[in-house]
């Protein structure tokens, strides 16, 4: 019998740790006994939590990975963990509880001996099949930290409390960086292509690199939301590098009693990568399709052995080409962070990032030859319709913040987040009109805008949580207030540009013509204070109820660039509630209802000077969940009608003005799924349907009433499944593979036509040598022609795409 053992002294450099590695790795290879270098185990507390990321791959690697973070002896025969696999861990741990979870499902259990040191035995089945029940007191995933497997099950997003996704009377769709890494995503709209209700508007997918921005429920919603607050102040200050998050989230329907100003159909909100107390080191190197190549590093550790003081360093630098000629899409990114935790009660992390975009806003294609016909045919999809050298988008940002938290005794919590959000661009574009000069429908007229804007936020958070109860009866209260103060200034000339062949384009073939000032050249202010109040009450561990409600004063301020003494300004104020309750089964059902409301600053005024009320959202939702106990399961379903009040419309007696008598309602059906099948594989699947189109409009329009909103599809679908060989001896391959489907939508009112439906296949396949991962991601693998999106032009989605990923881990 030949015996494995997991044992070594403390060492802690990097140099070390992959001297360690690699002997492991080597001795593995070669079919050895390997002994890993771990800390001395002699007085180790079992009891005792630390923090844990050791990815899911060859259950040999993960022990020897552990014992070196928890510091402790393994002793197993080789025999009994050749050829199988875990499936990893992520989050806080006392050390038995971290050997159970990753032992779940292999049919071995740890044994403790008198000296600290760890052995495993086989288990018999009907034992093996109770263990994997793995209890939720003990699972410690945090709603601010990396999922558990493929189904998460916490989330602050939907009630700003560390709350089980399970106890949410609200749809939340959680979509973790390791669904990144398998989907291949490379931004934030591609991360959410397998999540129900929400499509890809202008062009995201792959044609635009320079901002995030989606469609939910059928209402456009912009992710300018980070770690629970507002983060970006425009639309356009930037996409968020996706390797800095550790999690995305979309909370579907109004979300005002949290957030304030919000849109009706939801909010996007992205998780901060944080430091870790246990070492984790990453290296990637990329390359890939439109001469890709990007290199990216993640290092987090303690600096002290008490684990006081931790850091987490993540960086990033790309530089790529796109589909489209003439546009790049360069990045560099750097986001250090520091935690301070003098204790169990205390906590502040320090949050800082600075990215720079070098890259070109698209534009967009005309209607004609693209969903419309054309004489001359199909515009080809890596058409440029800008100049090359004027057209750029140069943006640099930064943010500061931090993240406190402070618990005065077990029942009272305070948390305080404040983070400065800033950022300086210079967005020169060329537009093309959608009408061909002539007949022939070759040649466009363009226009050249010479722009800079500047972007500032400033968003803060406080809350006290107070939980309290009796024996029957569990609540949690929540009562805070929120800062936000965004300014945002746009300076734009406009210039003439020699008309375009599109078919056959010459670029620079005159003169750009005198820049003339634009009065749409503004000066942005935006200042909201909320304070809101929200209780979740558990009863006899059955029933939920959630009660909430929020008071919101704003202040929008706008004035012309050139001319600041012309100007407008306005206060609002708005009152939002929720109400809700969730049935927790014994089997892990859990049906759910609510009613919840939003609001947007709707500026300006009528034709008799009436300042313009906000805007409302309402919802009404009713849905069912499916988590059983130590299943890595959760099943949504959902149904949902939303309506938006007050909406501006044409004045029906002078069209020159507005009056608010618009509405518009989405009606649909949700469902979603993401399981772990059996020990080696995963699904994730999602469908929905949507149908939001305008009930109510002006009678000088009465034309449209009915009419379907644009960029919303009635039918979306996906599917996702990913499977590890190691029932096969190979448990270092995976391979993976998804469908996207996307019914046919409208474009907005500026254009005629629709747009077709398509379908779109994605593959992966990676494999895990010792400290490497290597992998390849294909995402519209068939190499698709399709038209995504369509608004005041026509947007294609992206060829065929293909990347290689090489990952060092130590």
């Amino acid at each position: 019998m030949t015996t494995q053992q997991a044992h070594s002294r403390f060492i802690r450099t990097p140099l070390a740790r992959a001297i360690q590695y690699g002997l492991l790795a080597s001795c593995l290879a070669g079919g050895l006994p390997a002994t890993a270098l771990a800390q001395q185990a002699t007085g180790q507390d079992s009891t005792a939590q630390q923090s844990y990321s050791i990815d899911a791959g060859q259950l040999d690697t993960a022990l020897n990975r552990f014992a070196v973070s928890a510091g402790i002896e393994i002793a197993f025969d080789a025999s009994l963990t050749s050829g199988k696999q875990t499936n990893g861990l992520q989050g806080q741990y006392s050390v038995d509880e971290g050997l159970q979870r990753l032992l779940a499902g292999t049919g071995l259990a740890p044994v403790r001996r008198a000296d600290g040191s760890y052995r495993l035995e086989e288990r018999p089945e009907d034992v093996n099949l109770s263990t994997m029940r793995v209890e939720a007191d003990w699972m410690q995933e945090t709603a601010y930290g990396p999922v558990q497997g493929i189904a998460a099950t916490r989330s602050a997003t939907g009630t700003k409390t560390d709350t089980p996704i399970i106890e949410t009377p609200q749809s939340i769709s959680v979509v973790s960086s390791q669904e990144f890494r398998n989907y291949g995503a490379r931004n934030v709209n591609q991360a959410l292509g397998y999540t129900a209700g929400v499509a890809n508007s202008y062009g995201g997918g792959g044609a635009d690199t320079t901002h995030d921005s989606m469609m939910v429920r059928g209402f456009s919603v912009h992710t300018g939301y980070r770690d629970g607050s507002k983060y970006q102040a425009n639309t356009f200050d930037g996409q968020q590098e996706l390797y800095g998050l550790e999690r995305l989230e979309v909370l579907k329907g109004p979300s005002s009693i949290l957030y304030g100003v919000a849109a009706p159909g939801g909010m996007i909100n992205a998780v901060s990568k944080r430091p870790t107390s246990e070492p984790l080191r990453e290296v990637n190197l990329q390359v890939g399709s439109f001469d890709r190549r990007q290199v990216s590093a993640d290092f987090s550790d303690s600096l002290d052995q008490e684990g006081e003081f931790s850091y987490r360093l993540t960086m990033l630098r790309r530089e790529s080409d796109t589909f489209i000629d003439h546009v790049p899409d360069d990045r560099t990114y750097i986001a250090p962070a520091f935690k301070w935790q003098p204790n169990a009660d205390t906590s502040l992390t320090l949050l800082s990032e600075y990215q720079r975009d070098e890259t070109t806003y698209v534009y967009g294609l005309p209607a004609n030859g693209t969903i419309l016909p054309n004489p001359n045919g199909d515009i080809p999809r890596e058409r440029f319709v800008g100049e090359p050298g004027f057209d750029d988008y140069d943006n640099e940002s930064y943010s500061l913040g931090y993240l406190f938290e402070h618990d005065f005794s077990n029942n009272l919590k305070l948390r305080h987040n404040l983070r400065s959000f800033h950022s300086d661009r210079d967005y020169d574009l060329t537009s093309i009109v959608q009408s061909p000069e002539s007949s022939a429908g070759r040649l466009y007229s363009r226009t050249a805008f010479d722009r800079r804007d500047a972007s500032r936020a400033l968003s803060s958070d406080t809350s006290l949580q107070y939980d309290w109860g009796d024996e029957a009866t569990e609540n949690t209260t929540l009562v805070g207030l929120d800062y936000v103060r965004q300014r945002h200034e746009t300076e734009r000339y406009q210039q003439t540009v020699p008309s375009l062949d599109i078919y056959n384009p010459i670029y620079g073939s005159g003169e750009l013509g005198e820049s003339v000032p634009l009065p749409y050249s503004l000066v942005n202010h935006k200042e909201q204070v909320g304070l809101y109040l929200q209780n979740q009450m558990k009863i006899a561990d059955k029933w939920v109820f959630m009660l909430g409600g929020r008071q919101d004063w704003t202040d929008t301020e706008s004035s012309r660039y050139f001319d600041p003494s012309q100007g407008s300004q306005q206060d609002d104020n708005a009152f939002t509630g929720r109400v809700g309750f969730v049935y927790l089964a014994d089997n892990g059902f859990a049906p759910f209802a609510s009613f919840s409301q939003s609001f947007e600053v709707a500026t300006g005024a009528d034709r008799s000077g009436n300042q313009f009320e906000p805007t409302q959202g309402e919802q009404y939702e009713l849905g069912i969940r499916f988590q059983p106990d130590g299943w890595d399961t959760l099943l949504t379903a959902t149904a949902y009608e939303l309506t938006q009040e007050n909406m501006l419309v044409t004045d029906p007696v002078d069209t020159s003005f507005q009056v608010q008598m618009g509405e518009v309602r989405s009606r649909g059906v949700e469902l979603e799924a993401k399981t772990q099948i059996g020990l080696n594989a995963n699904l994730v699947a999602a469908y929905a349907y949507t149908d939001a189109r305008t009930t109510k409009s002006s009678p000088a329009t009465p034309d449209k009433v009915g009419e379907r909103t644009g960029q919303a599809p009635y039918n979306q679908f996906s599917l996702w499944g990913d499977y590890r060989f190691g029932n096969f001896g190979l448990p270092s391959l995976k391979l993976g593979a998804g469908v996207r489907y996307v019914g046919s939508t409208l474009p907005n009112a500026y254009l005629d036509g629709e747009v077709p439906d398509f379908t779109l296949f994605d593959a992966m396949v990676s494999y895990e040598t010792g400290p490497w991962l290597l992998s390849l991601n294909a995402t519209n693998l068939t190499d698709e022609i399709y038209i995504e999106s369509c608004t005041y032009a026509c947007y294609y989605g992206e060829p065929r795409s293909i990347v290689g990923t090489a990952s060092y881990q130590w």
